[in-house]
């Protein structure tokens, strides 16, 4: 998937939809099967973004709604999308202009019980992550024990079995309505998974095995179990070859049993599990290095964070109106990280006993846009040598201000002056015994440097 957009912004606006109707028995489903995968967090922002499809809406809410209703920022939200998407919950669409972007979040029907366990990723994930025990009682939960018809006849009437047709009449139809229409859930998205078929059908061939055999259900179940299993086109022609019935048809079945069988007799009977790609690395407080991960996880926080978020925890309670507006103004206008203006409120609010004046944050934030500061890791350093300079020169000022020796006068010496005083002073030494003494020397041409630094500090 590409990198569409920068982030998501408090003030964006976000419509729901859905293309099913929810019912107790797709949240039974939602509960039992899915969060164990993703969690609690990510099956809560489903069920809570279900109820915004409910009404009819013609005007977008904001992201602020999300923040203060779940009480999350929105790094915590997108991670909850992520997991929703990859598991195939949700489906996000983005819109933008130059005023501002919207986006829309589509509910996907979960998999029904039969779809789910018949899935080969989402079932051994389940497997293996709740174990044996667990997973039978709960595959039983489901299990059909209905009464077979078998043995029966269908004596069901038809339609016009009991009802008289009318007679065709001009009835007026409401062209304008769209009725939602159902679907089935599509299960994980694997569209980017590449498989070689072409390789698979050519290895068949030499068993005199037809490609005809490869067909659009069984291509899928063999781009799942090759995706969880890392099976590769010869690998694949010895697990079909295993599974062809008396029928010359691929039993799914014991395709899915075999390629398991191998998986686990090549990894000492252990399954694969469902790790994030992409997991954010914890700081390990115990090595070394603890204080540099901390602060590098630290920045990472800061460079994924609404700033309203971030000056939420600072204020520990919820920013005013005028704050808020502050914030967004500097976001809209001068288009910096988040990484960067959240290091910059942190910046201004200690140097102003916590306080935000609007003018002063604006002309900083103007001035850091200039310097093209692009991450919160970027804008910390630059503010510590910042302070840095700062308290250098303020001891500096300080040991001038308390040296006793400092000339009096307010008028600059010019520097020949200086020159020539340090010869005169050269020359008393050599006449005067005392001042031939050696500390008294290194202590006198130490006044002098600094007396020359002084004064060529005013100079500029």
């Amino acid at each position: 998937m590409a990198e569409y957009f920068s982030g998501i912004k408090p003030s964006d606006g976000f419509y729901v939809k859905s293309n099913y109707n929810y019912t107790h028995v797709h949240q039974d489903i939602l509960v039992s099967l899915y969060t164990p995968l993703i969690g609690t967090d990510a099956i809560g922002v489903y069920l809570y973004l279900s109820q915004f499809n409910y009404h009819h809406e013609t005007e977008a809410y904001n992201h602020y709604t999300i923040m203060n209703d779940l009480r999350i920022n929105l790094s915590s939200f997108r991670d909850a999308l992520d997991l929703l998407e990859g598991i195939g919950l949700l489906k996000t669409y983005f819109k933008t202009n130059q005023e501002a972007q919207s986006f829309i979040y589509q509910l996907e029907q979960p998999a029904t019980a039969e779809q789910f366990f018949n899935d080969p990723l989402l079932s051994v994930f389940l497997y293996q992550q709740i174990g044996k025990s667990r997973y039978i009682r709960l595959k039983n939960r489901y299990k059909d024990d209905s009464v077979t018809t078998e043995g029966f006849h269908d004596v069901t009437k038809s339609f016009t079995d009991v009802f008289k047709v009318p007679k065709l009449t001009n009835v007026e139809q409401q062209d304008d309505i769209n009725i939602r229409p159902e679907y089935k859930s599509k299960g994980l998205d694997l569209s980017d998974v590449q498989f070689d078929f072409e390789m698979l059908e050519l290895l068949l061939s030499n068993h005199l095995i037809s490609k005809e055999i490869l067909n659009k259900q069984t291509k899928e179940v063999i781009i799942q179990i090759a995706t969880l299993y890392g099976i590769t086109p010869v690998e694949m022609k010895s697990i079909i070859l295993k599974s062809i019935t008396e029928n010359q048809t691929i039993s799914l079945q014991d395709l899915r049993k075999h390629a398991r069988t191998i998986y686990q007799i090549e990894h000492e009977g252990e399954l694969p599990t469902l790790d994030l790609k992409n997991e954010k690395p914890k700081a390990n407080t115990h090595s070394e290095n603890s204080e540099v991960n901390s602060l590098l996880s630290w920045f990472e926080l800061l460079d994924t964070t609404s700033p309203i978020d971030v000056l939420s925890s600072f204020t520990q309670s919820e920013p005013t109106i005028a704050q808020k507006r502050t914030v967004e103004d500097i976001i809209t206008r001068e288009k910096l990280p988040y990484g960067v203006i959240n290091i910059l409120l942190e910046y201004v609010m200690f140097k102003n006993n916590m306080q935000l004046p609007k003018a002063y944050i604006e002309e900083i934030a103007s001035n850091w846009k200039k310097l093209k500061l692009a991450s919160a890791e970027e804008a910390y350093h630059y503010v510590k040598n910042l302070d840095k300079q700062k308290a250098e020169k303020k001891k500096e000022r300080k040991n001038n201000a308390n040296n006793p020796y400092k000339l009096k006068s307010i008028e600059k010496t010019p520097e020949w002056l200086l020159k020539q005083k340090s010869s005169d002073s050269t020359k008393e030494e050599k006449q005067n015994d005392h001042e031939s003494d050696a500390a008294f020397k290194k202590r006198k041409q130490a006044l002098q440097k600094e007396m020359e630094a002084f004064w060529k500090e005013g100079d500029q």
